[in-house]
Order: C-alpha cells, then sequence, then structure tokens
C-alpha cells in the first residue's frame, strides 16, 4: 500500500521513501539498469533527481530518455534542450528522440493525437530499453496523476480494472517510483534542491478531460476531504489487489472450458453460463484480447452483446466485436478472428507437430502461422539505424551476423529458454516468462516462437532475445515481423 508522501520533511526525504518502497515491493534492485523517461516536468525531474541520489549505494546504471513529438513548436525545442542540460549535469547519458505522431488518425484510426502520442512513447521506450540493456523503464507519474486516473476511469462508468488506476509495475518492465508521492511534495523537493524544470502549456488547456480533472474537479473535491488524493490512490491499491484475484479466478475457470485450435476458441456454453456475471465478462476480455491483442482492452459495452446475443441466443446466433467473430454453436460459442486468413493453409495446424518440427523460415519469405492466422515476414535490412525507432511488439531487428541460417518457426516446448531483452542478459524459461506477463495457458501454444541454431531469436509479439537484437555497429539486420492478414491487402 502507498503512503503519501505530503509534507516538508517527507519531501526532502524523497529518495529515502523512493528506496523503501522499491525494497519493499520488488520495484528496483541493486546492480539494475534503468532507463528513466524525461520530459522535462517537475515530476520527471525529481525522478531522475532521487534515482541519481540512490544510485551510488544501489549501484544503479541510468539512462535517460527524452522524446521531443515537436506539437508545440519553440517550447518542444526548449523542453529538448533543457534536458539534455540536466542530464549534462548529473552525468547521466541522454538518449533524445525526435518523435513525429499524426494530428489525424488513419482510416478507421478513432484514438486521440494524446494516444498516439503515448502509444509512440512506449513503444521507443521499449525498443530504447533494448539497445541500452535496461532491466527496468522509469516513469515519473505520481499520487495526484493517480487520482486523476482513477476519477476520469469513475466518470467514464469504469469497472474495478480501470478503478484499479496506474499500476506501480506493468509487464515487469515499467516502472512508477513514485506513484506514492503528492504532487505537492515533489514540487517542495525540486525547491529544496534548487532542481528548475519546465512546464508543458497543453497541460492548462480545457480541452482534455485529464486537464478539467486536475484544475476543477480535484480542487473542489479537496474542499470536502483534504486528503482525497491519498485516499483515491488507496482505493486504487485495493481494487487492484482484488482485480489481481478475479483474475486468477477467471483464468482457473477457463481450465476446463475453453480450447483452442487452428480454428479459433471454443467455449462451453453451459460451464460458461454457470459462473458468475463477473467472470463471464472477465473470461470474454481475456480471449477476445487474446484473439487480437493489437486491439484495445474491450469494455463492458464490447462485451454486453455477446453475452445477451451470442450465449444466451439461439444456435447459430452471431456478432462481430473488435475484429473478432463470435458464434453460438449447438453446445459451444466459437471466436476467432474476423475475416479468417486469405492465405492457403499449407502446414499442419496442430500445436504439438509445429513444436516439434516448425516451419521454415526462408530470408526473404512471408508464410502463415496456422494457429492464429497471422502472417510472419522475413527480410533483409540496412545497418543499425540510431534514428528509426518505429518497431513496435510485432517487429523485431535482429543482429544477422549474429545468426545462422536456416531459421525456423515453431511453438514453445517444455524447457524453451531465453534471454529477455531489456533484463540484463539474464537466462529466463519461456514458460516463467509467459507466467510473468499473465499469457493464458490457451494462448501460450500459439505464440510463435523463431529459432535459429543459437536457440530462440524472438518470441514473435513479444520480446526478442537479448543476445540477437541489432545495436550500434550492426551492419546487416534482419527484419521480422508479425502481421494481421487484413494488413497484406490480396495476399493470397
Amino acid at each position: 500500500m502507498h503512503r503519501i508522501a505530503r509534507t516538508q520533511r517527507q519531501s526532502t526525504q524523497l529518495a529515502q521513501l523512493v528506496a523503501r518502497e522499491a525494497k519493499a515491493t520488488g520495484l528496483i534492485e541493486p546492480g539494475q539498469r534503468l532507463l528513466v523517461a524525461v520530459s522535462g516536468g517537475p515530476d520527471s525531474v525529481a525522478l531522475l533527481s532521487v534515482l541519481n541520489e540512490l544510485a551510488p549505494a544501489w549501484r544503479l546504471t541510468l539512462h535517460a530518455a527524452h522524446m521531443n513529438y515537436g506539437l508545440r513548436g519553440e517550447e518542444s525545442e526548449e523542453d529538448a534542450r533543457f534536458v539534455a542540460r540536466l542530464c549534462d549535469r548529473f552525468g547521466i547519458a541522454l538518449h533524445s528522440e525526435r518523435v513525429t505522431v499524426a494530428r489525424e488518425g488513419g482510416t478507421g484510426d478513432r484514438s486521440s493525437l494524446q494516444e498516439r502520442a503515448r502509444e509512440a512513447r512506449y513503444r521507443i521506450l521499449t525498443e530504447l530499453s533494448r539497445t541500452v540493456t535496461a532491466d527496468r523503464i522509469a516513469l515519473g507519474h505520481q499520487a495526484d496523476d493517480q487520482a486523476e486516473t482513477v476519477l476520469m476511469w469513475m466518470l467514464r462508468g469504469a469497472g474495478v480494472a480501470g478503478l484499479a488506476g496506474i499500476p506501480p509495475i506493468r509487464e515487469s518492465l515499467f516502472i512508477r517510483p513514485l506513484l506514492g508521492i503528492a504532487r505537492d511534495a515533489i514540487l517542495e523537493y525540486l525547491w529544496s534542491r534548487e532542481l528548475p524544470f519546465r512546464l508543458d502549456s497543453s497541460n492548462a488547456k480545457p480541452l482534455y478531460l485529464r486537464n478539467r480533472i486536475r484544475h476543477e474537479l480535484l480542487p473542489a473535491m479537496k474542499r470536502f476531504n483534504p486528503s482525497i488524493v491519498e485516499g483515491l490512490a488507496r482505493q486504487a491499491d485495493i481494487l487492484r489487489e482484488d482485480d489481481a484475484y478475479l483474475h486468477r479466478l477467471a483464468h482457473e475457470a477457463m481450465g476446463p472450458l475453453v480450447h483452442a485450435s487452428d480454428q479459433g476458441v471454443t467455449v462451453d456454453r453451459t460451464g460458461f453460463l454457470a459462473l458468475p456475471v463477473t467472470l463471464q465478462r472477465r473470461i470474454l476480455r481475456i480471449l477476445l484480447q487474446d484473439l487480437h491483442p493489437r486491439r484495445k482492452g474491450p469494455g463492458f459495452r464490447t462485451i454486453a452483446p455477446i453475452l445477451e446475443t451470442v450465449f444466451q441466443g439461439k444456435t447459430g446466433a452471431s456478432v462481430t466485436i473488435q475484429g473478432v467473430r463470435v458464434t453460438r454453436e449447438y453446445t459451444a460459442v466459437r471466436l476467432r478472428p474476423d475475416p479468417p486468413s486469405c492465405v492457403t493453409v499449407t502446414a499442419a495446424g496442430d500445436a504439438t507437430i509445429l513444436a516439434a518440427n516448425g516451419l521454415a523460415l526462408p530470408v526473404p519469405s512471408l508464410i502463415h502461422w496456422p494457429l492464429t492466422g497471422q502472417l510472419i515476414r522475413a527480410g533483409l535490412g540496412p545497418q543499425f539505424l540510431p534514428s528509426s525507432r518505429a518497431v513496435s511488439r510485432n517487429q523485431a531487428r535482429l543482429d544477422l551476423d549474429r545468426v545462422s541460417m536456416p531459421l525456423t518457426v515453431r511453438s514453445w516446448k517444455p524447457g524453451d529458454a531465453f534471454q529477455p531483452a531489456g533484463m540484463g542478459g539474464r537466462t529466463k524459461k519461456l514458460q516463467d516468462y509467459f507466467s510473468d506477463i499473465k499469457l493464458p495457458r490457451h494462448a501460450r501454444a500459439r505464440v510463435p516462437i523463431v529459432m535459429a541454431q543459437e536457440g530462440i531469436l524472438w518470441v514473435a509479439g513479444h520480446r526478442t532475445d537479448h543476445r540477437f537484437y541489432a545495436r550500434p555497429g550492426t551492419q546487416r539486420t534482419l527484419l521480422l515481423e508479425l502481421l494481421e492478414p487484413t494488413s497484406e491487402g490480396g495476399t493470397g
């Protein structure tokens, strides 16, 4: 449970508070290499300063990352110059990236500019963490951010998952060491150390809901309860524990009810309807996210039509939700990506066979992965380009000179292990990695594993192996992509 630092005395002990919380929760471990996201605002400046204070005793190696979206003209440029001066003052290596984010999404993209910038930020930070072999990526979210997030989800009518707010650690990679620290305490810390910071002018615009919550709703609530930030943060902690417990129950309930194949996923209808509605919703949310991982997690409005129209409807009833077709069969309900693959299946679609034999992956080539209907593309690229950061979880850039041909793609086997990028070269069993990222058991056999003689190169859609990813000095790059069938237009 986070204890909110509020007083001036506490603010001057910020490093000790962060160290105590990190030690208690395992957020940071001695000897780690951390990539710190620094915008130049008060929270990220305080985060960099606190971690720099802890670095000698904790044997931390720090790298800083700054993203310049260019959305605020000269103000954005001055932010970048300020962060460069700050990192030079602390003696911390800075990785500054200029990022272009379209002001309008493409066809069918209803995301906001803020959402697209956020997605680009996380994608670039993940790739940078691989480049510098960082164990964790530290973000500057603090307790007031948590309170604003909880209120934002509350206004939208969210369930437990939304009201659980911002997690202190996500995907075993992103950490938020200041999540238990109030904004006032952070400002007092900066003033006590005479540390300058930048203010983002867009944070004052009432155009965004979060800004209206920050400047209008929260101040009004503080008149009723001066400790509202601490109360909302405590509520988020409690609900996060409840959410994790319900998530475990949902996975346990899925075991005997859910069966995966190359035709999608089938759910035993009778057993499913015998479960409490809260578990029914969670199971459907998990399955939809597994079948279309590039989509956002579905909410109540997405789940309700499936329960009402399909599970409680007549045989043959069907709906298509977020790219997944859900159909009532006689005793089961089937979920599969829609449209189905337009590529001819030439390989066995059985996970056991694919684990044993695998599929050949020539370079260059485009092959079909029959367990999910996705495509895997392999090709050659130029030497490593540090300014090129358009890499997502569905892309991998590897050092071709470290890899022996031929390549194969197979399902995972018991005993498989690799060195996940961003974990400092530590070896991890693939089964444990899947558990860490909470990948359901029924989905694991469908994940394509790209192999070479040296071992696992890429757990497609998740992580590359630390030993093989492209880095400065790479002369020949092996490009791998995991594609949805529709992204190839008329393939087949």
